[in-house]
Formats: structure tokens, sequence, C-alpha cells
């Protein structure tokens, strides 16, 4: 017999262009989560998180419904045909409706015109594309510095032919070789630090902070690039020019990391009490900062591997004095390490917050359990006098 309740909602909303309408949320133990898209819906309906008793809430709903009433949530749930239907008994009460929604992903009734962009990142940008960036991106950092290493290994070659002295040679092959060793650490902990921020998982009462630090991200990059353009402009520097592009694409990707909580695994849950909240908030930036990583670390390793190139270039045309050239063979080489040892400082960040969250943890519930333990010990007593 078909269930009454069954197909009354679809799983995808009307208008299949907004993501907003689209994003369901669901209750389990008792808390609320989402948004979730109803892809991700169906997944938590596979694996059995999501039952056909259990709550769920998109916009346009007038109140929670049970899980059952989605068409094509649950294999079978669709309804029956409407010919020859059979004979049903009496239906069974229905249960008492769940209140309504006490929050609603919807404007503020005090709408501000950045709106506009927040509304259309989070409509338009998957909540998967960061991650897919920030891969992708990190890996055009490792591959330069293959090319760092080469470089300075030729400048070596090229010094060392021209002074005869073995001992260039040896230098560089020697700061070649430790820039692959600093190529394979970083490489290493950029996997960490994104398996970190997929594994730990945070939650925010709503979407304040990550709307704010969108537009903070986009207006600081927008801001900090035209300057480097203005100052290029005016110095004639190439550097700069190079500087305003690198601040910009951090920037934004910053803004896409931000608008997206969900791909750093940060939940929405306006019941969560204010320490959640506050973890939640920290967490948060850390989890942007460590999703940044890879592209600040790309960034200044193409930058770094710039430099290389043009010292090797002034080597081979001999256009400046020893002294001069000797020290921009030391930035040069500086540049590298530097720009190599970004996702060292990324995960040495994340281990130093979170073992401070742990301690203040450990600290904080202390009393608590000084008080079960004096409990334990009052009882302890009292039945040994008895």
């Amino acid at each position: 017999m078909a269930d009454p309740l069954a197909g009354r909602y679809t799983l995808d909303a009307p208008h299949k262009n907004d993501r907003m309408a689209n994003d369901w949320y669901y209750e389990n133990g008792g808390k609320r989560h989402g948004p979730v898209a109803p892809s991700a819906l169906k997944q938590l309906a596979d694996s059995g998180e999501i039952r056909p008793e259990t709550l769920v809430w998109r916009e346009g709903m007038p109140q929670w419904a049970q899980a059952r009433a989605i068409k094509g949530l649950f294999a079978g749930n669709a309804p029956a045909p409407a010919a020859t239907p059979a004979p049903a008994p009496a239906p069974a009460p229905a249960p008492a409706p769940a209140a309504a929604p006490r929050w609603q992903p919807s404007f503020p009734s005090d709408w501000h015109l950045f709106d506009v962009p927040v509304d259309l990142a989070r409509r338009y940008c998957p909540a998967d594309l960061p991650a897919t960036i920030s891969g992708a991106v990190g890996k055009t950092g490792v591959y330069s510095l293959y090319a760092a290493a080469t470089l300075v290994l030729l400048g070596g070659i090229v010094v060392a032919i021209r002074g005869g002295a073995v001992r260039s040679f040896a230098i560089a092959a020697l700061i070649s070789f430790l820039v692959l060793v600093a190529q394979y650490i970083a490489q290493r902990l950029l996997g960490a630090c994104d398996v970190a921020i997929q594994s730990n998982k945070s939650v925010l009462s709503s979407l304040a902070i990550p709307h704010c630090a969108f537009v903070v991200s986009a207006a600081s990059a927008i801001g900090g690039a035209l300057s480097l353009w203005w100052a290029a402009a005016e110095a004639g520097e190439i550097k700069l020019l190079l500087g305003g592009i690198a601040v910009l694409a951090v920037g934004a990707f910053a803004a896409l990391v931000a608008i997206q909580p969900g791909g750093i695994s940060v939940d929405v849950n306006p019941d969560c009490r204010v320490g959640e909240e506050a973890v939640g908030v920290l967490t948060f930036l850390l989890k942007v900062f460590l999703r940044c990583a890879p592209i600040a670390f790309a960034a200044a390793v193409v930058f770094a591997t710039f430099e290389t190139a043009s010292v090797v270039l002034a080597i081979l045309r001999r256009s400046e004095e020893t002294l001069v050239l000797f020290g921009r063979i030391t930035a040069a080489i500086g540049y590298v390490f530097a720009a190599a040892s970004i996702p060292l400082v990324a995960y040495a960040t994340m281990l130093v917050y979170y073992l401070t969250i742990d301690v203040i943890s450990a600290i904080v519930s202390i009393p608590g359990k000084l008080d079960v333990l004096g409990r334990q010990t009052s009882s302890g007593t009292d039945a040994a006098t008895n």
C-alpha cells in the first residue's frame, strides 16, 4: 500500500538554478544540520543517516516534514498509480506537525548592497570548487620547485666553468638538493593540511561570519592589487605587477573558500552554544587559512623561480658586477626557501591551534571531573560507614 505522505515534496526545488532554494536542512540526534544539496541529502538517505521519519526542511516549505514525504529520496516512496487503487482502511491519525523552523537562510530585513555578490557567490560557486583549485594550484607550486632547483644548478655550472672553481658547482648542487628536500616536505604537508580540513568538523550558529569573511577578503584583494598595480605603473617594476596579481588571486580564493563553509567541513546549526560558536569561528578562520596555503605557496614559488631565472640570465649576460650579482643570488635562494616553507608554517599553525584547544578543554573540564570524583569518594565513604 502506498504511503499517503510519500511524494508530497520533490527533492529539487521548482527553480533548479536557485542553489539556495535547493538546499536542505535535516535533524539528527536532536540537532539541525545543513545546508546540504539534494544529491547529498539522497546520499545521506542511502547510507541510513536520514530515515523516513527524520524531519527535513527546505526554503519554501511551511514547516518541517518527515523525509518520507520527499519524492525520490527513498526507494519505493513514489505515489501509487491512480488507476484501480486498493481499498485502504481508515487512515491513522496524522502526527502533530513539527514547529516551524526558527531560522531560515534568507536575506535579513536590513538588506545591503553587498548581499548581491554574496548571494551570487553562494549560488554559483560549488562547495567542492575551492578544494579542486587548491589541489591543482598546489601541484603547480610543487613542480615549480623543480624548475627552481634546476636553475640554481645551472647557475652554479656557469659560474664554475667561467671561474674554473669546482667549489661553486658543489655549493650550487648542495643548494639544489636542499630545494628538492624542501619540495618533498611541502608536498607531504600540503596533503596533511587537506586531510585536517576535512576530518575536523566544526559548527557555526549562522552564516554571518562566512559572509563577512567573504566581503573582507574580496575587498582586501581588490584594494591590495590596485595599490600594487598603481605602484608598478609609477616605478615601472614588473615585480610589483606580479605581486598585485598574486594578492588578487589569494584574496579572491579566500573569499571563495569563505562563502562555502560546507567545503571546509563547517556546518551551520542555530542551536549551537556560545562556546561552540567561539571555537567554530576560530576553526573556520584557521581552515580558510589552511585552504589558502597552497595558493600562497604556489604564488610565492612562482615569484621565487622568476627571480632565480632573472639572476641566471644576468650571470649568462655578465650584465652586473660580482658583488651585486652575489647579493641577487643570495636573495633569490632565500625567496625559494621562504616560499617552500609556507606549507610547514601552515601545518605548524594547525598543530599549535588544535593543541591549544585541547589543553583549554582539558583545563575547563577539571572542575567537573573533581566534582564527580568528590561525589564518588563521598558515596564510597558513606557506604563503608553503613
